[in-house]
């Protein structure tokens, strides 16, 4: 086992511990002094922030995805609040104009709470985005809420059409649950999966994930269904070009979504062939698991962090 492959792992595990989350927020130096390592992988602190990059990456063809960032709300009263501020999310995408759509993880709008505040507060934001002509995708999240979150998932789609779905490559249950998805309407975003999982609910991440991804891939183009490839590896992107042409797909319901200051250039790339791209942009202050979990997707990015970091005080 290498020392990157386990400084991954202990990103992960620290990324799940919301007791550490809690101390980087409750600490103003230690914020401050990790903040610059966050900058480059989200849209800002504030939504005014994010719209401005917003606009940026739609003037370079991307599509965007807006995420306010949060996750295991344990208090009624902050889901409302950012139940709320998705709204206000919802308001300036269509004020704007921007070509834009909203990402938002259940547990951050009361699930964790209650199931029940969690869906209404998703009926919520899924209303508005249908009047505003939005789509809302869904996160996926820990394996322990994978069950729930799908059922949410299922009884939305009975409801709205513009709510989609991730569902996460390296999970064992995923063919069965892209199945089930295909029902469903709404876009469905397939990732290879970020959390830590145990062994007997997941791959390990090696050449097994990246087949799993390419079949899972290859199931989504051939029903025609509107997807998502979420992914910044090279060879599953050049499989899904390769398989595109070769079935001489309709690529109108296929688009490429990768994360916001992670290899921009191959975004690029894909967009220069004629593909619709999208990022991920994340914002707000709870930027602690998510940084963790890039630093953790890719080991050396922690040389760059450290950089950023230092360079801030300079």
């Amino acid at each position: 086992m290498s020392v990157e492959f386990e400084a991954a792992e202990a990103l992960r595990h620290i990324a799940l511990d919301e007791t550490v989350k809690s101390y980087v927020l409750q600490h103003p130096p230690l914020y401050q002094s990790l903040r610059p390592a966050a900058m480059r992988f989200i849209g800002g602190e504030t939504l005014n922030q994010c719209v401005e990059i917003t606009k940026s990456l739609n003037q370079q063809g991307h599509a965007v995805t807006i995420d306010f960032m949060g996750e295991s709300t344990r208090d009624a009263s902050l889901a409302e609040q950012a139940t709320q501020e998705f709204l206000n999310v919802i308001q300036a995408i269509a004020e704007q104009d921007l070509d834009a759509s909203i990402s938002l993880d259940l547990s951050h709008i009361g699930m964790v709470v209650d199931p029940e505040l969690g869906y209404r507060n998703a009926c919520t934001l899924a209303a508005a985005s249908e009047q505003a002509g939005l789509e809302m995708m869904i996160s996926m999240e820990s394996t322990d809420r994978t069950d729930l979150i799908l059922e949410i998932h299922q009884r939305l789609c009975e409801q709205f059409r513009n709510v989609g779905i991730t569902l996460q490559a390296y999970l064992y249950r995923t063919y069965d649950d892209l199945l089930a998805a295909l029902q469903r309407p709404g876009k469905i975003r397939l990732v290879k999966g970020a959390y830590e999982a145990p062994q007997s609910l997941a791959r390990s991440r090696d050449a097994e994930l990246d087949a799993a991804y390419s079949q899972l891939m290859e199931t989504l183009f051939q029903s025609g269904h509107s997807c998502s490839i979420a992914t910044h590896d090279p060879s599953l992107l050049s499989d899904a070009q390769k398989f595109i042409q070769e079935q001489t797909l309709a690529s109108e319901k296929i688009e490429f979504e990768m994360l916001q200051g992670v290899t921009p250039e191959r975004l690029t790339t894909m967009r220069d062939s004629g593909y619709r791209t999208r990022v991920y942009l994340p914002y707000g202050q709870e930027w602690h698991l998510y940084l963790c979990n890039r630093l953790a997707e890719y080991p050396p990015n922690l040389y760059q962090a450290i950089v950023d970091i230092v360079s801030s005080d300079v």
